[in-house]
C-alpha cells in the first residue's frame, strides 16, 4: 500500500506547482485527502497530454499554497484559499476541483471527490454563491484508500449518487489503491462508472493507463 509519503511525492510532481515543490497544503494531511489529491493531479496529467495548459488557481487569489480541502465544501467558500484549475479544449473551457459539493437533481446535495465541471457555471457559482447544478458535471470520480478490502456497497452508493446527478455528465469511476473483483463486475454494465483499481503510485501502468483513458474521453467529449 502506498504510503502517506509516497502520495504527497507524486502529488508534487504532478500539480507541477509554478513556484516549485512543496507549494500546496492538505487541510487534512491523511492518506484519504493526499489521495483525492493524487487523482486531481492525475487529471492535471491527462489535460497535459491534450495540451490543454492547466492554470492552477485560488479562489482568493494566487495559489500559493495550493490548499486542497479538508472536508466536503461549497465552491464558493472563502474560508480558506481553496485551489482549483482551469483550462481550455478547443472552445471548451473546463475547471477541476476537489471535495465540491453540487446539487443533484432531487434537490439534495451531494460531494464529489474529484471532478471536472464546465467553467462558465463555477464562475456563476462563486459570483452568486450557490452550489453548482448536476448539469455542469462532466467527469466525476470517488475515490477510496483503504488499508483493507473494499465493499460493494461502495458502488451501489456512487452509482446512486451518480443517478442523482443526472444524464448530463459523461466520464465518472471508482478511484480506488485497492481492488475488488465484485466491484469489478458490478461496475461492467454500460453506462455504469469505470473502475480504476489499484490506482496509486506503486502501480504506474495503472496510472498511466487512467490518464490516457481520460485523455481519450476529454478528446472525445469536445469533438462530439
Amino acid at each position: 500500500m502506498a504510503t502517506l509519503a509516497q502520495l504527497e511525492s507524486a502529488l508534487d510532481q504532478l500539480l507541477d506547482h509554478p513556484a516549485g515543490l512543496k507549494h500546496y497544503q492538505l487541510v487534512r494531511v491523511v492518506e484519504e485527502k493526499a489521495y483525492e489529491a493524487y487523482v486531481f493531479g492525475l487529471c492535471l496529467r491527462a489535460v497535459r497530454e491534450l495540451k490543454g495548459a492547466p492554470t492552477l488557481r485560488g479562489i482568493s487569489g494566487p495559489p500559493t499554497p495550493f490548499v486542497f480541502r479538508g472536508a466536503p465544501g461549497q465552491i464558493h467558500s472563502t474560508y480558506r484559499n481553496y485551489g482549483y484549475a482551469t483550462f481550455s479544449l478547443g472552445t471548451h473551457q473546463f475547471e477541476i476541483h476537489c471535495g465540491v459539493e453540487f446539487k443533484g437533481t432531487s434537490g439534495m446535495t451531494h460531494e464529489i471527490d474529484v471532478c471536472i465541471m464546465k467553467a462558465a457555471e463555477a464562475s456563476a457559482c462563486r459570483l452568486n454563491p450557490a452550489d453548482p447544478k448536476a448539469a455542469s458535471v462532466v467527469a466525476a470520480w470517488e475515490c477510496k484508500f483503504y488499508s483493507g478490502g473494499l465493499d460493494k456497497s461502495l458502488g451501489r452508493a456512487f452509482v446512486g449518487l451518480m443517478s442523482d446527478l443526472g444524464t448530463k455528465h459523461r466520464i465518472s469511476g471508482m478511484c480506488s489503491n485497492n481492488s475488488h473483483q465484485g466491484l469489478k463486475d458490478y461496475f461492467s454494465p454500460k453506462n455504469r462508472p469505470d473502475p480504476h483499481f489499484q490506482l496509486s503510485p506503486l502501480y504506474p501502468d495503472n496510472e498511466k493507463l487512467f490518464v490516457s483513458e481520460l485523455a481519450v474521453a476529454l478528446r472525445k467529449m469536445v469533438s462530439g
